[in-house]
């Protein structure tokens, strides 16, 4: 499973990639206007800290966002993901990015309908909003993810989720359906990557290494 850090600021992006297990950062408009700076010279220097960023494209007409796609892929094709609203104008600028060797997220897909919709269109990674159905008591966000991750499996997509993870024990759940990816919120890092068991195993392995440590030296 190929886990995202869902930040845009560099210091802590800085300090979370140190843990080796993130594949880049996956940004949206709300934490990239936190940081109160001009996106491209910040995607430039998320590049410089972390090996991939997924920025996502402004709901706007269709030559609007790909204008946008264009000046945010010129800073580096290889390393800055396009992520583009799956509007109707969004499923035109995934099918323009697609056919220009770009593999672009479809994000705003709440159905698996809209999933297969996004990857007709080009998409190549799918961020499911099953938690607005979920807020709008029509479906379970777990088993829409299921329902879409079905979709994928039973038509042979080449196309990936990628899933918001809010409690620990999800990641194991969307591991099960054969969700290939999902994104952490920075905020929940720290609380995510502590596990008090660990913590007591290794406290126990220092006290036997302690134990040897005043053989060797008695």
């Amino acid at each position: 499973m190929n886990f995202w850090l869902a930040s845009a600021n560099p210091h802590r992006v800085e300090a979370h990639m140190a843990l080796g297990i993130w594949r880049g950062v996956i940004t949206n408009p709300a934490v990239v206007a936190a940081e109160q700076r001009e996106p491209k010279g910040l995607f430039r220097d998320l590049i410089t800290l972390a090996p991939h960023a997924w920025y996502q494209l402004r709901d706007a007409p269709l030559a609007a966002m790909l204008a946008e796609a264009d000046a945010m892929l010129a800073i580096d094709p290889e390393r800055i993901g396009i992520k583009v609203p799956a509007t109707r104008a969004g499923f035109g600028v995934l099918r323009r990015l697609r056919d220009q060797g770009v593999r672009p997220m479809a994000t705003v897909v709440p159905t698996g309908a809209w999933l297969a919709f996004a990857v007709a269109a080009g998409a190549t990674m799918v961020a499911p909003y099953g938690g607005m159905l979920q807020r709008a008591g029509l479906a379970s966000k777990h088993d829409e993810v299921e329902a879409m991750q079905a979709v994928i499996d039973a038509q042979g997509y080449d196309v990936q989720l990628c899933t918001g993870i809010y409690e620990a024990p999800e990641i194991a759940t969307y591991a099960r359906m054969g969700v290939k990816a999902c994104f952490v919120w920075e905020r929940d890092v720290e609380r995510f990557l502590t596990q008090p068991l660990v913590d007591e195993a290794c406290a126990g392995f220092a006290a036997d290494w302690a134990a040897i440590e005043a053989a060797l030296n008695g």
